[in-house]
């Protein structure tokens, strides 16, 4: 299975591919998302932030004028009504702490990533960053995958490794984690806007 290839479609339209985020939470993989788009560095228009309730993205959002989509009750169906009326070339989680419907995930296989706070499989869930600490693990990282019907278990795209220094405390290794998140996911995002690549069974290669 081939991915959106992106430079194909240049000869035929100057639009810039479309893309959604949605979160939960504080919004800061948003954000670098956001300001990538708006300063060009990421050729992309993110279109909207997608959110199931209040929360820090949503602040985030409105101070850089980008839409925001509150989800209304049931949720899952109103995010398949937002999505089916925005239309993105690629749906980017970024904290989002719901589980995506087996429905809507088929629909849009292979166009929902995700990026998850662990060296998958190795934690998954909730609090990756937490249960790797206390597991005492000496390297743990973070994971970029393509969303499947299965909780954090879709092919994986990327993953960057980071060795868990003696002395550090949770807070020092959720900091050093989310600084891996902001330089990595935005990048894997224009690759998979910009470039070839195709999915075999778990892997996904470059073409």
């Amino acid at each position: 299975m081939h991915g959106l290839f992106r430079s194909e479609l240049s000869s035929v339209s100057k639009e810039l591919p479309t893309i959604v985020v949605l979160a939960s939470g504080n919004g800061s993989n948003f954000q670098v998302l956001a300001e990538k788009s708006i300063s060009g560095e990421l050729r992309a228009n993110l279109k909207a932030l997608i959110v199931d309730r209040p929360c820090g993205a949503v602040e985030r959002a409105k101070k850089l004028g980008i839409e925001v989509e509150m989800l209304s009750k049931p949720w899952h169906e109103d995010l398949e009504r937002v999505l089916d009326t925005l239309k993105p070339d690629l749906i980017v989680l970024a904290g989002f702490m719901k589980i995506i419907p087996e429905r809507i995930v088929n629909k849009y296989f292979p166009r929902i990533v995700n990026i998850h706070p662990s060296l998958l499989p190795a934690f998954p869930g909730k609090d990756a960053i937490k249960q790797a600490f206390d597991y005492g693990v000496k390297v743990t990282g973070i994971t970029i995958h393509f969303v499947d019907a299965g909780v954090d278990t879709g092919p994986i795209i990327f993953q960057k490794a980071i060795e868990i220094e003696e002395g550090w405390d949770l807070e020092t290794l959720e900091s050093k984690i989310h600084e891996l998140e902001h330089e990595s996911y935005w990048k894997v995002v224009s690759n998979l806007l910009y470039k070839a690549y195709k999915i075999e069974g778990r892997k996904v290669r470059s073409c």
